[in-house]
C-alpha cells in the first residue's frame, strides 16, 4: 500500500492537533505500514522534533504504533481491546476467545527449581526451607501481536512440568482449574505502571521504556495457602480492566 504523505504546514501545530494529524494519516494506513521518517514528518506538520517525538509516543504507548529500532515506526496490528472486570478472576486465553480472537504461546520456558528468597516470601512461606516450584515464563500473542509476558510459580506439590503438554495455550490458571482436588478460592492482585526494561521490551517487541501495566498476583486456595504466584506484564492499549465498587455510607 502507498503510504499517504502528510500535508505540508506553514505554521507550527499546537501539541493535540499533532495528535489529530498524525490520527487522520494511521487511518489511512494499514497494519504493517511504515510512517514516513521523523525529519520528513516533522518538516511536514511543522513541529520540531522533539514535539513529532513525544506525539508518536503516545500512541506507541496505547499500541497504535510499534517502533522498531533501526528500522522505522509503523502502524501496528488492530486488534479489538480486551475488557475484563477486575473482580473476576479470567484467563487470558479464556478472555481471547470471547472475542473470538487467536492466541498463541511464545517465548516459552519451563523449569523445575528452589524458589528464591523473594518467591519463598510471595508463596507465604517466608522463613521455611526452600521449596521446589515449576516455573512458567511466555508471551501471548493474540492475532499475532505480543500482548503480554507472564510468569507464574507454582510449588511442585500442585502443578509439575510433566502436566504442561504440546497443546499448552498459556494459562496456569486453567491448569490449575482442571484439579478436582484443588479448591480456589481468591487472587489478591496490586497493579502498577511500570517502565519495559531491555529483557521485556524485547520480548514483547517494543521499545525499551515504554509503559507496562503489570499485575502481581497471589491465587488462594480455600484452606489460605498460596498456590501460584504470577507476574504479568500487559501492553496499553490491547486491554481495559474495570472494576465495580461498593459505595460506603
Amino acid at each position: 500500500m502507498t503510504v499517504p504523505e502528510p500535508t505540508a504546514l506553514n505554521i507550527r501545530l499546537p501539541y493535540a492537533q499533532v495528535e489529530e494529524a498524525i490520527a487522520g494519516m494511521i487511518e489511512q494506513m494499514e497494519p504493517g505500514d511504515r510512517l514516513p521518517t521523523e525529519p520528513a514528518l516533522a518538516k511536514h506538520l511543522g513541529v520540531s522534533r522533539a514535539t513529532l517525538r513525544e506525539a508518536l509516543r503516545t500512541f506507541v504507548e496505547r499500541g497504535i504504533l510499534v517502533r522498531r529500532q533501526g528500522v522505522g515506526t509503523f502502524v501496528a496490528s488492530r486488534i479489538p481491546v480486551l475488557e475484563t472486570g477486575l473482580e473476576v478472576l479470567e484467563s487470558l486465553e479464556r478472555m481471547a476467545k470471547r472475542f473470538a480472537l487467536a492466541t498463541k504461546v511464545d517465548h516459552l520456558e519451563i523449569d523445575e527449581r528452589l524458589a528464591t528468597p523473594e518467591e519463598m516470601t510471595r508463596l507465604d512461606l517466608a522463613g521455611t526451607n526452600p521449596i521446589e516450584v515449576l516455573t512458567v515464563d511466555r508471551v501471548i500473542t493474540v492475532e499475532g501481536t505480543p500482548v503480554a509476558d507472564l510468569r507464574d510459580v507454582v510449588p511442585l506439590a500442585y502443578l509439575r512440568k510433566e502436566a504442561i503438554g504440546d497443546d499448552f495455550g498459556g494459562s496456569v490458571l486453567d491448569l490449575l482449574l482442571q484439579r478436582n482436588d484443588l479448591m480456589l478460592s481468591t487472587s489478591r492482585t496490586d497493579i502498577i505502571a511500570e517502565a519495559a526494561d531491555p529483557h521485556c521490551a524485547a520480548r514483547l517487541d517494543i521499545p525499551t521504556g515504554s509503559a507496562l501495566l503489570k499485575l502481581t498476583a497471589q491465587l488462594y486456595s480455600y484452606d489460605e495457602k498460596v498456590v501460584d504466584y504470577s507476574v504479568s506484564y500487559f501492553v496499553p492499549g490491547h486491554f481495559k480492566f474495570h472494576v465495580m465498587r461498593k459505595v460506603v455510607r
